[in-house]
């Protein structure tokens, strides 16, 4: 309610500043927030003034001692001179006035009038005074002389004076004159008025309307805790309350009826029994507001529920099953036992051959009970034994199942299907091992002529006497000859690391250390690349357990792979991080060309290009992910878009390398 009286306030207030309140009242309110005191309309009016006192002023009687002089000798942050013909007639300051150089020290601000306009000068600039030479009257036009449409220009007394006025850029206290100095300090008495008077109101009148609005918030909070309380109260028990509520309610419309016809319905009591109503029906709406997606979770049967659900987790499927079957047929003893109590009550309207043929009826339907719970036991305890042989697939254990058990025939699929299994993971096996083993021969067989051919073309280059074409071509086959040496090694490397023949040496290594020296030895490729390469590497030491040969291969297929496929100016990021016991390090670049979807680049002759004739063998990321794995590492790569990313990581480990010791 304040808040809404200080906004109407304000409202009125500033309603009246606007229609009722003259421009030029507006204008000196608004210069009280202007920090630099020259620049108001106050001062624009006061300098016009003095300036107009000095002119109108006769100065054939005047004197130093004469008290009639509009201006005072003792006002120091206003200097002014007035001469005529070159003559000094008045002035309260030593210095020229002649120009903004000749401005005495904490003067920044000069007006001359020269006998047809005035001049102004600001900080040493040059002030427009005439704008496009009319008075308009407005805030920020200077009323002083020498506009076309003011009367005062004619004057001639005005033509045979000279006029100076100085203002201090930020006026003192100079005693008993206030002048400048008290301007400034009714400003500031104005501000704080002003600011009490027509901004504070405003202000503070909408921070009690958000207040009162955000205090809703705490209704919020409060029935959240309610709801909370309310919510460990068990379903059942709110179900059960819901009765005496209605009668609640009942009550409460009489008393109100009651009350319509003005009539007095029993005791003051009685009447409460409206605001109980109503709070007793908010605790429910609150309670369905706020726990309605999770009433079972305070039902009592749900707990007894996943009580005996926890309890099961335990058991096998057969014994689930088993204990289902006892709960159904424990579940219809209480209706059996009620049968049997109503016999002697059913005697007195039903016949004795009547009563026999019910009590038969009920005993087969015990009888069947248990025949149905007998054997869905044995159909249970056939489904564990399944169960135990789905369990373990790949041993020689067989399902010994009766010829009559309702699992039979899925335990005789399941052996065949586990037999056709068994005799196609074979024949693949076979398959990979005879193709590792023609690959690992191949590559052997073919390393001993590769060599001779390289040898053989390196003597050919040695050469002098052939002609340019000849060596041309040896060139070409000796370049042709290197790469098909490097993929026969590659792919016998790969090769011996399938079939677990990789030799590796895992010791203590700081893997930081590897990455800068991989770095260095890759320096030449990277300024010739034109990348830009961004590692970000830890000084401390990270260890690891690795082999250091296979590891730098590793790193030396990777980052020559981000130069040779990245896009021309892009940046390379490798970087090295530690979390949760492992050391993941990850090189990242962009692509030059588009990566397709859904395709391993860890595949063996995989690339990312089919088109591509750069001399690549595609076993790069194959080779670093063999050699990534082999040393107990963890390789992985990701793609987004045109971003590459490929990460190795490793688990840290708290062994060091032997010091090593001088012989």
């Amino acid at each position: 309610m304040i808040g809404i009286c200080l906004l109407l306030y304000s409202v009125a207030a500033w309603t009246y500043l606007y229609v009722y309140v003259s421009p030029a009242t507006r204008a000196s309110l608004m210069d009280v927030f202007q920090p630099d005191y020259q620049q108001t309309y106050t001062f624009r009016s006061r300098i016009s003034a003095n300036l107009y006192s000095l002119l109108d002023f006769d100065y054939t009687t005047y004197n130093e001692e004469d008290n009639s002089f509009p201006l005072s000798r003792k006002e120091i942050n206003l200097l002014y001179r007035v001469e005529k013909d070159g003559q000094l007639l008045a002035s309260n300051t030593d210095a020229s006035l002649a120009s903004p150089d000749a401005l005495p020290e904490g003067y920044n601000f000069l007006l001359i009038w020269d006998g047809s306009k005035a001049s102004i000068w600001k900080d040493g600039q040059a002030v427009d005074v005439y704008g496009d030479g009319f008075f308009r009257g407005v805030e920020e036009d200077w009323d002083v002389p020498g506009y076309s449409n003011s009367a005062s220009s004619s004057n001639p007394a005005y033509a045979e004076l000279t006029v100076s006025l100085a203002a201090a850029a930020k006026p003192f206290n100079p005693g008993d004159d206030y002048g400048l100095y008290g301007m400034v300090q009714e400003f500031a008495q104005a501000r704080v008025l002003i600011i009490w008077l027509l901004l504070v109101p405003p202000v503070a009148g909408v921070a009690l309307l958000v207040w009162s609005i955000v205090w809703h918030k705490h209704k919020v909070r409060a029935d959240q805790a309610i709801a909370w309380f309310t919510g460990h109260i068990w379903l059942e028990l709110k179900l059960l309350l819901l009765v005496p509520l209605t009668f609640l309610w009942v009550l409460a419309a009489s008393c109100t009826l009651n009350l319509f016809f003005n009539q007095f319905f029993g005791g003051p009591l009685r009447y409460l029994s409206i605001p109980l109503a109503l709070w007793w029906s908010y605790l429910h709406i609150n309670d369905l507001r706020y726990n309605f997606g999770h009433l079972r979770n305070s039902s009592f049967c749900t707990s007894c529920a996943r009580l005996l659900g926890r309890q099961e987790m335990g058991w096998s499927v057969g014994q689930r099953m088993d204990r289902r079957s006892v709960l159904q047929f424990i579940l219809c003893i209480p209706f059996f036992l009620y049968c049997a109590l109503q016999l002697p009550l059913l005697n007195q309207y039903f016949s004795l051959p009547m009563m026999v043929l019910l009590a038969a009826a009920g005993a087969g339907l015990i009888a069947a009970q248990v025949w149905l719970l007998r054997e869905n036991r044995r159909t249970t305890a056939d489904m564990d034994r399944l169960l135990t042989r789905i369990r373990s697939v790949g041993g020689d254990a067989t399902t010994p199942l009766p010829e009559d058990s309702d699992l039979r025939a899925a335990a005789e699929e399941l052996d065949q299907m586990e037999d056709k299994l068994k005799a196609a993971l074979s024949q693949q096996m076979k398959s990979e091992k005879l193709k590792l083993e023609l690959i690992t021969n191949v590559s052997h067989d073919l390393k001993t002529p590769l060599t001779s051919i390289i040898s053989y073309t390196e003597l050919l280059r040695q050469e002098e006497e052939l002609p340019a074409h000849v060596k041309d071509y040896i060139l070409v086959l000796y370049q042709k000859a290197l790469r098909l040496q490097t993929m026969v090694l590659d792919v016998f490397d790969v090769s011996k690391a399938a079939t677990g023949n990789l030799p590796v040496n895992l010791r203590p290594l700081d893997f930081a250390k590897l990455l800068r020296q991989t770095l260095a030895d890759l320096d030449e490729d990277i300024q010739a690349s034109g990348l830009s390469l961004r590692p970000a590497l830890p000084e401390e030491p990270v260890w690891i357990l690795a082999d250091g040969d296979r590891l730098y291969r590793v790193f030396q297929n990777l980052i020559g792979n981000a130069l040779k496929y990245s896009l021309a100016g892009s940046r390379v990021y490798l970087t090295l991080t530690t979390a949760d016991g492992r050391a993941e390090a990850t090189v990242q670049n962009t692509s030059r060309d588009e990566l397709p979807y859904g395709v391993d680049f860890t595949e063996r002759f995989v690339r990312g290009d089919q088109s591509r004739t750069d001399g690549g063998s595609g076993l790069g990321l194959s080779i670093a992910r063999t050699f990534t794995e082999a040393c107990n590492g963890s390789f992985a790569i990701r793609t987004q878009a045109d971003l590459f990313t490929a990460s190795v990581s490793f688990p840290l480990t708290d062994t060091r390398p032997e010091p090593e010791v001088d012989a």
